[in-house]
């Protein structure tokens, strides 16, 4: 329960069904056990007909720790809306767009997060950042120019500042129900729904290009980007929606660590922060022995993968290195 000493008070949503209780028990654990001592999170499970043997399980994982978990059933939500689901993109991940209804009882600034993702810090910076009047914080990955794949196709305006990855997002409540976000969300999908790859996404995006907040890219980075940094000039100014210097403190220091893509960290495989969702998984009690799918293929390429994670951490010290120096 409440605890009425501490000061800072976080609302947390997440969405599952029965196949995703693994990922999600990680990061409902992950979130609790980087908390401050002064931090008290409300945590939002959007459920899709996750069963009680699986709800139980995840709240034997939080009862250690002083939060509140909650489940609510969103499964009906495909009696009430059209919007374009599939199997790929079920319920779930549509979940995140009805916060704004589900939650009526929250103010401010709420918080959702993909079951795929490791929290690593403390997120009282990340829920204080201004809005400005704005109805969500993003991460972006790609800014608007002409041409661009998500510009044209979205018909997203170039005013815009970019595309941004609904992994993570920061969501002021009160400007979407004063702006009647969530209607124009779906009416967005419904109207686009021959032109939606990544559909609950490409919704958010469309929709809302134009009342986004950037977020630091530490509270939505990904290894894929971490290794691209490889590429990247420092002497850009841009790269990826982000400048050198941020995305050198993200690989760094991530805030919240998104294992997006087909390889998950819940099995083995050769992706460059999979050991570190590993330990997470067995400090939380969740994995006991070798991670499934540890194969001696698997094994052998994630052995030759790793003089490009050396050669990754190298540079990325050395463009630190770079920017420490010019502060000097």
């Amino acid at each position: 329960m409440n605890n009425p000493m501490k000061k800072n008070e976080f609302a947390v949503v997440l969405a599952s069904d029965n196949r995703g209780i693994l990922p999600l028990s990680v990061t409902v654990f992950s979130l609790l056990n980087t908390a401050g001592p002064e931090t008290f999170y409300k945590i939002y499970v959007l459920s899709d007909g996750i069963d009680g043997e699986n709800w139980a399980s995840v709240e034997r994982l939080a009862a250690p720790f002083d939060c509140r978990l909650e489940f609510i059933d969103v499964s009906g939500i495909l009696e009430k809306h059209d919007f374009p689901h599939t199997e790929q993109w079920p319920v779930p991940a549509w979940g995140r767009v009805f916060i704004p209804e589900l939650l009526k009882e929250e103010r401010g600034n709420i918080l959702y997060l993909d079951i795929d993702v490791l929290v690593c810090r403390d997120l009282t910076e990340l829920f204080r950042t201004n809005m400005d009047g704005k109805a969500i914080g993003v991460v972006f990955e790609n800014f608007s120019r002409p041409g661009s794949h998500f510009n044209e196709r979205l018909e997203m305006p170039l005013t815009c500042t970019g595309y941004f990855n609904s992994g993570v997002l920061l969501m002021n409540v009160d400007v979407f129900r004063e702006k009647n976000l969530v209607r124009a969300v779906l009416d967005y999908a419904v109207t686009h729904r021959d032109r939606l790859t990544c559909p609950d996404q490409d919704a958010l995006n469309g929709a809302l290009c134009e009342l986004t907040v950037p977020l630091h890219p530490r509270w939505n980075w990904h290894d894929g980007l971490t290794r691209r940094i490889l590429k990247n000039d420092p002497r850009e100014q841009f790269w990826r929606g982000v400048t050198p210097r941020q995305a050198v403190e993200a690989a760094l220091e991530p805030g919240i660590l998104h294992y997006q893509g087909v390889h998950k960290p819940w099995r083995y495989n050769w992706r460059y922060e999979g050991e570190r969702y590993e330990r997470v998984m067995r400090e939380a009690g969740l994995l006991r022995g070798p991670l499934p799918g540890r194969t001696l293929p698997a094994v052998l390429k994630k052995h030759l993968y790793r003089p490009v994670y050396r050669m990754t951490a190298r540079k990325i010290l050395r463009l630190k290195e770079g920017f420490d120096n010019r502060l000097l």
